[in-house]
C-alpha cells in the first residue's frame, strides 16, 4: 500500500522528491486498519439509483467511525488526489463503474491533530 501511495504521487507529479514520496508512503501506516470505500454507480449492476448508493455508503462509513470511537479507537476519513489515481484503481482492481469514495483509517490515537476550520450549517443550508 505504501508503494501504491508513492506511485500515485509520481503519477501526478513526475518531479516529486524522495522526501515527498516518503511522506506519501507514510500515509499507509497512519493506522493498523486502512480500507478503501468504493461505490458501484452502474445502474445495470444494481437497480438502486447511484445517489441512494452514495448516501448508503456515507451512512455505512459513519457507522464504522462511530463503532471505532465507541470501542476506544480513533478513526477518520481521508481522500486526496491519490484516491483517484490509476495506480490505486489497479491496486484495488476497480472496474470503470466503481468509484473510490474515501479511505477509512482506524487505530489508537497517539497524537491529536489541531482543529481545522469547519463550515457552519448556514454555509450549506437554506430555508424556504
Amino acid at each position: 500500500m505504501a508503494e501504491a501511495f508513492a506511485d500515485a504521487l509520481s503519477e501526478r507529479d513526475a518531479d516529486a522528491t524522495e522526501t515527498q514520496k516518503q511522506e506519501a508512503r507514510d500515509k499507509a501506516y497512519r493506522g493498523p486498519f486502512l480500507i478503501l470505500v468504493v461505490a458501484c454507480l452502474d445502474l445495470a449492476r444494481a437497480p438502486v439509483h447511484p445517489q441512494e448508493r452514495l448516501i448508503s455508503a456515507g451512512c455505512a462509513i459513519q457507522n464504522m467511525l462511530l463503532t471505532a470511537h465507541a470501542m476506544g479507537f480513533g478513526a477518520g476519513l481521508s481522500s486526496g488526489k491519490a484516491l483517484y489515481s490509476q495506480r490505486m484503481r489497479l491496486v484495488f482492481g476497480l472496474a470503470a463503474e466503481e468509484q473510490p469514495l474515501c479511505f477509512v483509517t482506524v487505530g489508537t490515537v497517539l497524537k491529536r491533530k489541531s482543529p481545522r476550520p469547519r463550515p457552519t450549517s448556514a454555509d450549506y443550508t437554506s430555508t424556504l
